[in-house]
């Protein structure tokens, strides 16, 4: 047998909102029945998924007449159902998003992220995303998107998909990526002319999914922060369609689970306990003495001055607190960048403590001293810093971090950064290209810090001497803690 008896009686009852159908199961000369998803069918083999989300397969021949005759129906009728739709929507789309399963949720990000071409940003053992900034001609459900990312869960699934069109960042901004956000200020456009960019994106969007999915339902959904906002909503087949044009801000549609629609946008609490022992097993130490973070979700802000919000989704998302860098955007920064941190942070506060359990605090950073900065990292929990992103700064932690590839001895590297330090700090007192981090990490003999931007992969770690690091202080941060 596939499965014994006294699995039944257990896992009798309805199973959370799926976008599978439900069916019951009896064995063979059995009397106990069982309620499962039916996740598929091929050659008389059924994959199911009990309440617990376990899946397995079973052949039809274990299973009593009934079972088998409500299996072979049931899948007839919801594949009918779904090839109604799923070829006129892909079409839609303009992408196949959905294989012929009809049910991204059952499937692995990585699979879904390839039939939309979204480059990995990054994957950790709890997280993962694929993030595109597109060019002009990349369309999607009838309009021209600025960014498409696509999140996947703790298992390795498709979690929900992002797409954001017209908006502030995007569309009132020119400035570069990573380093080059500060070589230039952004050029703003003319607002009128965003206002109808929004509205007619908003539009082609609703008339494309309207003419598959019929008309929408509207609804207000929990955002970021403090705030909600009212979305238009197509459902099918456990997908929900959500559309959202905020007034000055942006369109966005967002592709969930039909049940995370249904609850206006909660999500499911990470326990305290689960969370310190994820948070302590991201730590790491190397035999030099370096002391550092891994596995946190870096977020790429692309050509916006939008470090303050996606350097708070990262950290929200390291403390199991789901965050989106555009919606963080919208609550605190003006069109292409300047994002008020102290009202971001107010927002996030709010978020962390009513959505997440989590408690996220202004700190004093006067000294980045390890002894004062490991209390938070050698639990895991990574420091927003506050500092000025001067060139001679990036040129130095650029070249340190290479330079620490080939490091043989480091005694002779700790008294030869030390020497440095004291001449570069003098060199970094001025202020300018204001910018928001995370300190991730230390090493108390070389007297070094460890720091993350958002700006992509290769900006995940570089080291920076202490002295260097407090020249270009503001002297403020915040931590997301528990």
């Amino acid at each position: 047998m596939i499965f014994r008896t006294s699995y039944f009686t257990f896992f009798l009852g309805i199973l959370s909102l799926s976008a599978e159908p439900l069916i019951t199961l009896q064995e063979a000369n059995g009397s106990d029945q069982l309620k499962v998803e039916l996740l598929d069918l091929e050659k008389d083999i059924a994959l199911l998924r009990r309440a617990d989300g376990q899946e397995f397969q079973t052949p039809l021949a274990y299973l009593a007449e009934d079972s088998r005759a409500e299996i072979r129906a049931t899948w007839a009728s919801h594949r009918t159902g779904i090839e109604k739709h799923l070829t006129p929507l892909n079409k839609a789309l303009g992408h196949p998003l959905f294989s012929n399963r009809g049910n991204i949720w059952n499937e692995p990000i990585d699979e879904v992220a390839k039939r939309l071409r979204l480059p990995l940003e990054s994957k950790t053992p709890f997280t993962s995303s694929f993030r595109l900034y597109t060019r002009d001609a990349y369309t999607f459900a009838g309009a021209k998107p600025k960014t498409l990312v696509a999140y996947g869960d703790h298992k390795g699934r498709a979690l929900s998909l992002s797409i954001i069109y017209s908006n502030k960042g995007d569309s009132l901004s020119n400035v570069g990526s990573g380093e080059d956000h500060f070589k230039k200020d952004g050029q703003e456009i003319d607002r009128k002319t965003l206002k109808g960019a929004m509205n007619y994106d908003a539009a082609s969007i609703a008339h494309t999914l309207t003419q598959v999915l019929g008309k929408p339902l509207e609804q207000r959904m929990l955002g970021q922060g403090n705030k909600s906002h009212k979305v238009q909503r197509w459902d099918w087949n456990g997908h929900s369609f959500l559309l959202a044009n905020v007034k000055g801000e942006y369109v966005g549609l967002n592709i969930v689970r039909a049940d995370f629609a249904d609850g206006g946008g909660r999500f499911s609490r990470v326990s305290d306990g689960e969370m310190k022992v994820r948070l302590k097993g991201s730590v790491t130490s190397r035999k030099n003495g370096d002391v550092f973070i891994k596995d946190i979700p870096m977020v790429d802000q692309g050509p916006k001055g939008y470090c303050a919000p996606a350097t708070f989704e990262r950290a929200m998302r390291h403390a199991g607190v789901p965050a989106d860098m555009y919606l963080l955007a919208t609550l605190a920064t003006i069109g292409g960048g300047g994002t008020n941190t102290a009202k971001l942070y107010d927002e996030v506060a709010f978020t962390t403590r009513s959505k997440g359990g989590r408690t996220a605090r202004e700190i004093s950073l006067k000294s980045l001293s390890p002894n004062k900065i490991k209390r938070y990292i050698d639990k895991g929990v990574p420091i927003l810093w506050q500092m000025c992103s001067l060139p001679n700064y990036n040129q130095i932690a650029n070249a340190r971090t290479r330079a620490r590839k080939s490091i043989k001895d480091w005694s002779a590297y700790a008294a030869k950064i030390a020497k440095e330090a004291e001449t570069n700090a003098r060199q970094m007192q001025g202020k300018g290209n204001y910018h928001i981090c995370m300190i991730i990490g230390y090493n108390e003999a070389t007297k070094e810090v460890a720091v993350s931007d958002s700006w992509g992969k290769n900006y995940s770690i570089r080291w920076v001497h202490i002295d260097e690091a407090e020249a270009v202080s503001n002297q403020n941060g915040f931590v997301i803690d528990i």
